[in-house]
């Protein structure tokens, strides 16, 4: 039996709501978006782990259990906040009876993985060859890592490798878990907060055990404001004025697909508009297909006009005409 764990207590607040209960550009809860890259069918339970205070003040269960469909979500509820990821993890595993294999997620993040993990294991990045930058590294776990691809160590928050921690941890049995966390959540451990990167650096210094290395194909994070901002940005929708990125014989330049690829690619939406008629319009939309561009439609007799603005909201409607 295999356990997906993803501890959404220590959540943040934002537009009033727990981040886990927005929404991802896609249209998905941002819990939703956390499970769906690593989802696998052998997990035969899903728990999210949530405050009762949550579920009584934001309808937390009922949104998640109405909203998410396609796995089987469980909702755990905890009575009191917890010192810390480890603690979350050891209380939902009694909590909940869970035995055989788990596997532990942080909420605040989107990964994907090319293998299916079958034992203890802990899933990462490279920085030299992941292309893209990643904020605030020194809030993340590091893997030591040998030429197996094996992990000697995890350290929690002090830059000692290239090779960052996800937050996506496998225990071949919970039970390594829960004798690790009860060993370490003691007075003789100078330990204040537990995290589950403990745990792991434990089971393998005391016991020997083996945890395996993966690599992330796919990441995003949402785990600052910064990281918010960022992943909006990604996911822009833009508006194309084909007549203008087309040449004039309505062709697509070779820079001009290379620049517009890279925009989808990193989760860009196009939708393009043109002067021209209907037929000029599927000509052009073609052209754009035949580029592997994918643009949810063009809007053809639109007028050339150097003023564009987007209006979505009563406010910015309301503004615009007192500004007339």
């Amino acid at each position: 039996m295999s356990t997906l764990i993803i501890p959404c207590v220590g959540r943040k607040i934002e537009n009033g709501i727990p981040q886990y209960l927005m929404r991802h550009p896609n249209g998905k809860l941002l819990i939703e978006r956390s499970i769906e890259g690593v989802y696998q069918k052998d997990y035969e339970r899903i728990l999210i782990v949530l405050l009762k205070e949550d579920a009584l003040k934001y309808n937390a269960t009922e949104v998640i259990k109405s909203e998410i469909k396609d796995y089987p979500v469980e909702v755990l509820l905890l009575d009191e906040m917890t010192s810390g990821p480890a603690e979350t993890v050891y209380r939902a595993i009694n909590q909940a009876s869970v035995t055989g294999a788990v596997v532990v997620k942080d909420a605040d993040n989107y990964l994907k993985l090319d293998v299916t993990p079958t034992s203890n294991f802990v899933a990462g990045l490279d920085l030299n060859t992941w292309e893209r930058d990643v904020h605030n590294l020194r809030n993340k776990s590091f893997l030591i890592l040998n030429e197996q691809k094996n992990l000697l160590d995890i350290i929690e928050k002090q830059v000692r490798s290239d090779v960052i921690c996800l937050g996506l941890y496998g225990f071949k049995r919970a039970e390594d878990f829960l004798k690790a966390y009860e060993h370490l959540n003691d007075a003789s451990y100078p330990i204040a907060k537990l995290y589950v990167s403990h745990i792991i650096s434990y089971l393998i210094g005391r016991y020997g055990k083996v945890f395996h290395y993966i690599e992330a194909k796919e990441y995003e994070n949402w785990g600052s404001d910064r990281l918010w901002k960022d992943m909006q940005r990604d996911y822009t929708l833009y508006f194309i004025d084909v007549d203008h990125v087309l040449s004039a014989d309505g062709q697509l330049s070779d820079s001009n697909k290379e620049k517009l690829a890279l925009l989808q690619r990193r989760g860009a939406s196009f939708i393009g508009y043109t002067v021209h008629d209907e037929g000029y319009k599927n000509t052009a939309l073609q052209v754009l297909m035949d580029a592997g561009l994918k643009f949810i439609k063009i809007v053809y007799g639109c007028p050339y006009s150097i003023s564009k603005e987007i209006i979505d909201s009563e406010e910015s409607l309301t503004n615009k005409v007192i500004e007339l």
